[in-house]
């Protein structure tokens, strides 16, 4: 079948690792490195480490191959259209590269009971809302919550009865 014999020759392909750029090498590695810049690791200390792997990037440059592997994974992320290829490394990694460091995480603010106040909704919900809209845009309408008191007259009319002020003596 000429089928299973392409497939056999694109596997031995993937296998000879060094015939592929650096760029395709590294993405198989992406996973690792995102994980270990989220931990702390320097990314001077990893360079090191995929130099003796065989990597031959300066700094500037593996900077340059992660903003481009981190740029085309947020857009197939984006569009939805991920080929069905699974991931090298199975590993627990953050959220995504970005966001883990963002204020965008910030949990929107709650009453006592542990509900989101009324009107406010989480980044996610404004996420799943508005799926093509910016990042930028999502934090500026996340932050436009915020504008209105949480404090109304009502409120504080409500405390200066439960509180009255000490009579001054």
């Amino acid at each position: 079948m000429a089928l299973d014999d392409f497939a056999r020759r694109v596997g031995e392909l993937h296998d000879r690792a060094n015939e592929r750029s650096q760029t395709a090498r590294l993405n198989a590695y992406f996973p690792i490195i995102e994980q270990a810049l989220y931990n702390g690791l320097s990314l001077a200390s990893i360079l090191r480490e995929l130099q003796a792997e065989g990597f031959t990037f300066r700094i500037t440059g593996l900077k340059s191959a992660l903003y481009r592997i981190r740029k085309k994974r947020t857009a197939t992320a984006a569009t939805g259209s991920a080929p069905g290829i699974p991931p090298s490394h199975a590993i627990d990694t953050p959220a995504t590269d970005d966001n883990a460091r963002s204020p965008v995480n910030v949990p929107a603010q709650t009453t006592d009971g542990g509900q989101t106040r009324k009107g406010w909704k989480t980044i996610e919900q404004l996420r799943a809302e508005n799926p093509t809209m910016p990042k930028i845009q999502l934090n500026k309408l996340y932050a436009q919550q915020y504008d209105q008191p949480k404090v109304t007259s009502a409120d504080l009319e409500e405390l200066k009865r439960r509180y009255p002020p000490k009579p001054k003596a």
